[in-house]
């Protein structure tokens, strides 16, 4: 499997995991310094994985579009993709448009996220 291959899939599991309320997912492929970029924010993974698995606002649907993997060196790369995502906010279902990005590194032999920020549209 190419570099990119392997993140687009890493991507595809963290947002299942983000939708399944699996913090403990995060907690694994979160660097302990990882930092995420929202319009929440600056969150670190010790906020993150709580959050993630308390699973206030359901997201239902994650759909990605327009991906693209650079491979900056054979430790780093970045994904980018637009990402429609469906969330359970009040009883109601809201679609949140955004534009993502991550850098992966894989400095300690397994690929992890470093670095994640969603643009809201």
């Amino acid at each position: 499997m190419t570099i990119a291959e392997t993140l687009l899939e890493l991507e595809d599991q963290l947002w299942r995991a983000n939708r399944e309320g699996d913090g403990s997912f995060y907690a694994h492929w979160l660097r302990d310094d990882a930092l995420a970029v929202s319009k929440y924010g600056i969150i670190d993974k010790a906020t993150a994985v709580p959050g993630i698995q308390a699973n206030h606002n359901p997201y239902l649907k994650t759909p990605r579009t327009d991906e693209k993997v650079i491979v900056v060196d054979e430790h780093t790369a970045i994904v980018t993709y637009r990402v429609d995502v469906t969330v359970l906010f009040e009883g109601e279902e809201k679609v949140f448009p955004s534009y993502a990005s991550s850098i992966w590194n894989n400095g300690s032999g397994d690929w992890r996220v470093v670095f994640h920020q969603q643009s809201a549209l």
